[in-house]
């Protein structure tokens, strides 16, 4: 999978995003540790959801508690409706009685109530995000940062034998994939690639070296133009 930004002039101005090598191992393996913190982030996020799913269970306590102090207030009511009206001091006092006995008892647990359901909420949250959270960013961010570099350095490289190849400048890009090779790849690297690497520097012998490179960048030495296929002029800017 390739992305490209094209730049408004010319080739040069390529930006290139490759997502996964040429190769089958490198690609297999991105795809692998993709799956795998793709895996890991949803695994914790479940994790997280069922801690808030679990917690949030407890809201019944809290409705328990507010639909007994409505139900206290309902009965409060309906006392307040039977109390006869118009006798002196008898009616004034029953009524005084029913607001006493509202704001005793039904009035605080319908508040508890309300309260404890919004602690309820607040912990839930809190906890889901505490188990969740910290786990999830503690691979996904160094991943994700891998991850970018390395689709921009293979993207990079792709870019670089492209514009060799359609410039007809493969030789020239050989020969800095070659010496390339020879200042980052390690010891054992640059032996697997060569018998010989400082006679192929001399004699000019890139071929071995620049395929090594490429490989290194994940991608197909075929993208770099082969000798005996004939090659673009050179480009010229305008």
């Amino acid at each position: 999978m390739e992305w490209t930004c094209f730049g408004a002039v010319d080739l040069s101005s390529r930006v290139m995003i490759k997502v996964y090598p040429d190769r089958r191992w490198p690609a297999f393996l991105r795809v692998l540790a993709d799956t795998v913190t793709v895996g890991w982030t949803i695994v914790w996020a479940y994790l997280g959801f069922l801690i808030y799913q679990t917690i949030m269970g407890l809201e019944a306590i809290a409705d328990g508690i507010t639909n007994t102090g409505a139900t206290f207030n309902g009965w409060i009511a309906s006392f307040r409706h039977a109390v006869p009206g118009g006798i002196p001091l008898l009616t004034q006092f029953l009524l005084s009685t029913a607001d006493a006995l509202k704001k005793y008892s039904g009035d605080p647990l319908v508040s508890a109530g309300q309260n404890i359901h919004q602690a309820i909420f607040q912990t839930a949250i809190v906890l889901a995000l505490l188990v969740a959270v910290p786990p999830i960013l503690l691979v996904l961010l160094p991943y994700a940062g891998w991850r970018w570099r390395d689709m921009r350095e293979t993207g990079a490289a792709l870019a670089f034998v492209r514009i060799a190849s359609m410039t007809g400048r493969a030789e020239q890009a050989r020969a800095v994939l070659a010496y390339r090779a020879v200042s980052t790849l390690s010891f054992r690297q640059l032996m697997s690639a060569s018998a010989d690497p400082v006679g192929d520097i001399a004699e000019r012998r890139y071929d071995r070296l620049a395929d090594a490179m490429i490989k290194r960048a994940g991608l197909d030495p075929t993208r770099l133009a082969p000798h005996d296929l004939p090659e673009l002029p050179p480009h010229r800017g305008r």
